[in-house]
């Protein structure tokens, strides 16, 4: 029965995974295909189309957020009387696409009663209603459109001018006409007084645009018009870039970028100095944003950095960067000091805003908005030396500085008064050497003209052992002293026990003498 039951599973299990893979692989490529916008880029006496990098078709989804960024059938100057009275008594008509028999044709939506359709008609055709259509969207209101006036004087397609297709060859464009203002239609004015229809370039040499006239129920061709036609900018500035500091993932990695020996050699005291060359890869990333036309010079002004810097906008930005730092130290004879440097490859990734002001090559007012991305970059930072202790460059031991520490003691006896001095040499490590001539061979006493031993250990190795090699030296100072002491005052007891002997004899010599007399 195990047997059984596996081989029922089996092709169920195979049938399941392949109806997901269909599901999520097949409808997603089918979006990716009809939400690219396709502009025409004139190249000589040919066309092309190439994908615009702020416009996308969506489907409409009835929301009232989905039309914040939908590009509107006509746009009147803002804060003007006509735009409110406009939004007072009709709501916006956007730019709309239906698909019909396999061919995409433009039209502009309207509202009835609560819900929202596209209003389409092919090339003289019927007018049609669509509840299931998409609207062009400017992503972010990063695209720059305008309605470039076309009559059939004008031969060909105006470059920038925005697809309603795929990209292919024969695709139509969006367009629009504004009819008479006839009593039927007189009262709608403004946005409403737009029909959008599709233009056909390759009919009749110069090309016609096909829009149902208000009240036709078929599209009717028309000799003049307005073609959408997108501007794209030619450079971009990043300013007041304000960085979340909350959201910035720091990361710091110490690096040894080099090393080097300063020395000297010379017979007196003299400047060593060298340089310490180092290369690291400086990395800076600005993110991407919708709406934002990507592989474009762009200019950033930031606050952390004295000069602005050029990158290109959605590209990392990657430079190998060669720095020298000097170095120099005064040093005496035969001494020589270690220096390496050391610095902190960072990465860090931030969350930020930032004004992107975006410039045309129309020469028209740059468009300044706010936008929301990630940055990421590398860099070397604290930078800094560090320095060992001189040391000689003979034997490699620590060079020391001898101070001299005098002591006063005062003896006082009943019959003399004794001042004595002592003088107490200290070692204490210094970066300040000792001469090149007085310098000690290994395991040897050289003495000077003047007696001074220059017999040199090595250093201690911390302050304690040096505090304690002190304290000896202090104690051995100490018990001399008092040796000293000691042996002045026996001597002085032993000369005064002489004398008092040398006394009682001569007294007694005195006497025996005085007697001999007497008896004689």
């Amino acid at each position: 029965m195990a047997n059984v039951r596996w081989n029922i599973r089996r092709p169920s299990v195979t049938i399941c995974l392949a109806a997901l893979f269909c599901l999520l692989v097949l409808p997603h490529h089918t979006d990716a295909s009809t939400s690219s916008v396709f502009k025409a880029l004139s190249i000589g006496a040919s066309t092309q189309s190439v994908t615009s990098s702020t416009l996308s078709w969506e489907k409409f989804s009835e929301a009232e957020t989905h039309l914040q960024f939908a590009v509107k059938t006509f746009e009147p100057e803002q804060h003007s009387r006509e735009t409110a009275e406009s939004e007072q008594l009709h709501p916006h008509s956007y730019v709309c696409r239906v698909e019909i028999e396999g061919i995409f044709t433009a039209g502009h939506t309207l509202t009835e009663d609560t819900s929202t359709i596209c209003i389409v008609a092919a090339q003289l055709s019927e007018v049609e209603r669509h509840h299931a259509f998409e609207v062009l969207i400017n992503m972010g209101g990063g695209g720059k459109l305008k309605w470039q006036p076309w009559n059939r004087y004008h031969a060909g397609i105006f470059g920038g001018a925005v697809s309603v297709g795929t990209g292919k060859f024969g695709d139509y464009y969006i367009a629009r006409i504004r009819p008479g203002h006839g009593e039927h239609h007189h009262h709608h004015g403004g946005h409403d007084s737009y029909v959008v229809g599709s233009f056909d370039p390759n009919v009749k040499l110069t090309g016609r645009i096909n829009a149902p006239l208000p009240g036709s129920s078929t599209s009717t061709e028309h000799e003049q018009g307005d073609i959408l036609v997108e501007i794209e900018p030619v450079k971009y500035e990043l300013r007041s870039i304000k960085l979340n500091k909350l959201r910035t993932t720091i990361k710091k990695n110490t690096t040894v970028l080099g090393s080097t020996i300063l020395s000297n050699t010379d017979d007196k005291t003299s400047l060593a100095e060298t340089v310490i060359t180092y290369d690291f890869m400086k990395e800076i990333y600005w993110g991407k944003h919708e709406g934002v036309v990507q592989g474009l010079f762009t200019k950033v002004y930031d606050s952390r950095s004295q000069q602005a810097t050029n990158v290109t906008w959605g590209i990392k930005s990657t430079a190998r960067h060669v720095e020298t730092k000097s170095v120099n130290t005064m040093l005496e004879p035969g001494t020589a000091i270690n220096v390496t440097l050391f610095g902190n490859y960072t990465e860090m990734e931030a969350p930020y805003t930032a004004t992107i002001k975006a410039y045309y090559d129309d020469n028209s007012d740059p468009v300044s908005r706010r936008i929301n991305t990630i940055m990421v970059s590398r860099d070397m930072e604290d930078v800094k030396m560090e320095y060992s202790p001189v040391y000689w460059i003979e034997n490699g031991t620590l060079v020391p500085t001898t101070t001299t520490t005098t002591t006063t003691t005062t003896t006082t006896t009943t019959t003399t008064t004794t001042t004595t001095t002592t003088s107490t040499t200290e070692a204490t490590t210094s970066l300040r050497p000792v001469p090149i001539n007085s310098t000690p061979v290994e395991g040897g006493t050289l003495i000077d003209e003047d007696g001074m031993s220059n017999e040199i250990g090595h250093a201690p190795s911390t302050s304690r052992d040096l505090d304690v090699s002190r304290s000896n030296e202090k104690l051995e100072g100490s018990l001399d002293n008092m040796s000293s002491s000691r042996s002045r005052s026996r001597g002085q007891s032993s000369g005064t026990s002489s004398l008092r002997e040398a006394t009682t004899v001569s007294i007694w010599l005195v006497t025996a003498f005085v007697l001999l007399v007497r008896l004689n």
